[in-house]
């Protein structure tokens, strides 16, 4: 038993540093950029206050499901927190309550101009869970979109996509009443996988074409997600270690370089956490993290946000 405890410091240290060796490659080989605009980052939850001020931070979101007038009161709490003056609320597409509470949050954002955008985290997965057919599901969305501009027309719609749901089949995002589809303001544009069957750019422009009114909100993983998700599509094999850092990497740099131009307007990390990353509630989940790899799951995730640190500081 004694003779465990060297060994298992010694796998700790190596894994430090393998992620230390690798992030100082990543910046040497690559170029920084984004420091020339601040103030366009958003994370979901909140972080520690220097890391604030290393993120340039412009922006927090976070899910509520209560009544709109507690989400309300509970995302201006967590920006004023932050020091950020836009708020974005991921609430529940629940067709027995939507319609209502997007007219109340539309009343609401007159009087709280923090609330920058209300919409839908994973809008596939939760436009699945209605079980409508295409005509009634149609009609929930243009009404609720209708809804929560009638007060204010400047109050944002967004949801949050899937790369690989641009093109699916099984739910033809361009087969939406076209009315919601005008009504979207901001498209999250997430990666499913590390690596991605198509180059982002192309994303971008799939997400216009279905989306036309909408900017994208670029989205980043800046944590350790090889429990929780194969490398690529198809294939079960999770990322190594090293390509879990440095594809996140090459994503996040290609993201930041389209910042306020290819129609990206903010750049979204999730999870937040920046500052408390071995506190994350959602390490708790084995499929999250298995138990065995915590301490690795935590020292990936501290090697991207380091990555994020010094890009955007350069």
């Amino acid at each position: 038993m004694q003779k465990g405890k060297p060994a298992r410091r010694s796998r700790m240290s190596s894994a430090r540093i393998t992620a230390t060796t690798l992030l100082a490659l990543i910046l040497i080989l690559e170029p920084a950029m984004g420091a020339q605009i601040p103030n366009r980052v958003i994370t979901w939850g909140p972080n520690a206050p220097e890391w604030n001020r290393a993120l340039h931070l412009g922006g927090v979101r976070m899910g509520c499901s209560s009544a709109p007038a507690g989400c309300v009161d509970y995302v201006e709490q967590l920006a004023r927190s932050q020091g950020v003056g836009n708020a974005f609320l991921a609430i529940s597409l629940n067709r027995g309550t939507v319609i209502s509470y997007a007219r109340e949050y539309s009343q609401l954002s007159l009087r709280h101009p923090t609330l920058y955008e209300v919409g839908f985290d994973d809008f596939v997965g939760q436009c699945d869970k209605q079980q409508l057919d295409p005509v009634s599901l149609s009609a929930l969305l243009r009404e609720l979109a209708h809804e929560l501009k009638a007060a204010n027309p400047k109050l944002h719609l967004g949801v949050t996509i899937y790369e690989d749901e641009l093109a699916s089949t099984r739910f033809p995002l361009a087969e939406l009443d076209e009315q919601f589809r005008k009504s979207v303001d901001f498209v999250h544009l997430y990666p499913h996988y590390r690596k991605e069957a198509r180059g982002f750019s192309a994303s971008i422009q799939k997400a216009a074409e279905i989306f036309p009114a909408s900017k994208v909100i670029a989205g980043n993983y800046a944590y350790d997600r090889r429990d929780y998700v194969p490398c690529t599509r198809g294939n079960p094999t999770p990322c190594t270690n090293q390509e879990e850092i440095s594809l996140f990497a090459q994503s996040f740099k290609e993201r930041l370089a389209m910042l306020e131009s290819s129609n990206v307007e903010w750049i979204e990390f999730y999870p937040g956490n920046f500052g408390s990353e071995a506190h994350w509630d959602r390490w708790k989940d084995p499929r999250s993290c298995h138990e065995e790899r915590l301490q690795q799951c935590d020292e990936n995730t501290r090697a991207m946000r380091e990555v994020v640190r010094q890009v955007l500081n350069h």
